[in-house]
């Protein structure tokens, strides 16, 4: 059988501000990620440095950016899906649907051993 293999891919941002808002016609909830990301060399124009990044995003994926310690370094699971502007263009755009969790780079401090208290000799 053929199997199309689906669009997924992981990208990593640094993420600067989150954002969401509900369109009013039809409810639905439209969720952003701004990140700040380098200046392709060789792009039209002279520009050099960072340019800030909009993704579009799953609403449940901005519950688990913490923004407690400032802008944050984050790895997202992202497809591309078809999406309709407010002008009724549709183009498929990537969308940002999982926030993948690293595991930890430091591991904790081995737990002690503990001895069994020794007994006194009668």
């Amino acid at each position: 059988m053929f199997v199309i293999p689906s669009a997924a891919s992981i990208t990593t941002l640094f993420v600067i501000k989150t954002d969401f808002y509900m369109v009013k016609d039809t409810g639905e909830v439209r969720a952003s990620v701004q990140a700040i990301s380098p200046i392709p060399a060789g792009v039209t124009g002279n520009g050099k440095g960072f340019e800030v990044t909009e993704y579009a995003a799953d609403a449940s994926v901005l519950e688990h950016i913490d923004f407690a310690n400032g802008p944050v370094l984050c790895k997202f699971e992202s497809v591309l899906r078809p999406i309709t502007n407010r002008f009724g263009k549709t183009t498929n755009t990537q969308v940002l649907t999982k926030l993948i969790q690293d595991q930890p780079l430091r591991q904790s401090a081995p737990a002690p051993v503990v001895k069994p208290a020794e007994q006194p000799k009668p």
